[in-house]
């Protein structure tokens, strides 16, 4: 199977994805549905754009390291969620006959605050990690590293931060371990901990939408505000991302003048053979 789809396959795609949302457009009837529905839709599109441009299905969640991005996971989650659920509000409001769908709706200010958060780990993670490009990694640690890894051959290091050589080598359990030489075999537990906030918080959050939509749709009202997030939850993001930023600036890795750093690259040939390509990144 090849690393990329083929063009006619990839438009073929992105036909079906719009055509299932133009007949939503015009056949709104149940918001839970038209919810959902946008909700697969989005998701979809995420997945085709990452197979089209890396090779893998879950492509848009893999960094230049080659790794599985725990902000990229967050960040494009809450999108899903979110820009769904407005979307679902304008097209419910529009089929009760209203001319302005989109004016009747209003965002919560701690939404677009949780929302900010988010957007914000995903533009600070590079930057406090490209420090650490340019420093060479011990020898010891890195050798120490790869022993306790079960494919070591896959392995590379952009200066301290540890790396996969070809795209196809990413796996889920990059969300769970180090980013470093130093400690890529061991459990993070920061990260750990914002994928576990993040997962409550979605989880949370779509059980207020649903409320809120059941609500509207029982009572054949227009959508107006979205569900308040608490400020329980609020702070709870926010000291979750607060730590996991303060962890990863933290050397967590001896340096040395071993090697100069090895940069990992994008192979395009390296999934042509394997069978999992549109499968989840699995280890």
């Amino acid at each position: 199977m090849p690393s990329r789809w083929t063009r006619p396959l990839s438009l073929l795609v992105l036909l079906l994805i719009l055509l299932a949302f133009l007949y939503l457009t015009y056949h709104v009837q149940d918001i839970l549905q038209t919810w959902h529905v946008l909700l697969a839709i989005g998701t979809a599109l995420v997945l085709w754009i990452g197979k089209l441009v890396t090779g893998r299905l879950f492509g848009a969640f893999i960094d230049d390291r080659n790794v599985v991005s725990l902000s990229r996971v967050q960040m494009l989650s809450w999108s899903a969620l979110v820009l769904s659920a407005f979307l679902a509000a304008v097209l419910w409001n529009s089929h009760l006959g209203s001319s302005q769908p989109i004016d009747l709706i209003q965002m919560d200010g701690r939404l677009w605050m949780l929302l900010g958060i988010s957007t914000t780990s995903l533009v600070a993670s590079p930057l406090i990690l490209h420090a650490k490009k340019g420093l060479n990694p011990d020898a010891g640690d890195f050798q120490r590293t790869l022993e306790m890894l079960p494919a070591a051959e896959g392995a590379a290091n952009q200066g301290l931060l540890f790396a996969n050589r070809t795209i196809g080598q990413a796996t889920w359990k990059d969300l769970f371990t180090g980013e470093e030489t130093g400690n890529a075999g061991h459990l993070d537990l920061s990260r750990v901990q914002m994928l576990f906030f993040t997962l409550v918080s979605l989880i949370v959050y779509w059980v207020s939408l649903r409320s809120a939509f059941l609500h509207a749709q029982e009572a054949k009202t227009f959508m107006g505000a979205f569900p308040e997030v608490s400020e329980g939850l609020l702070w709870l993001i926010g000291i979750s991302h607060g730590g996991y930023l303060a962890m990863k600036a933290i050397p967590k890795s001896r340096t040395g003048d071993s090697a100069a750093p090895t940069p990992a690259t994008v192979d395009d040939s390296s999934d042509s053979s394997d069978s999992s390509n549109d499968q989840p990144p699995v280890g």
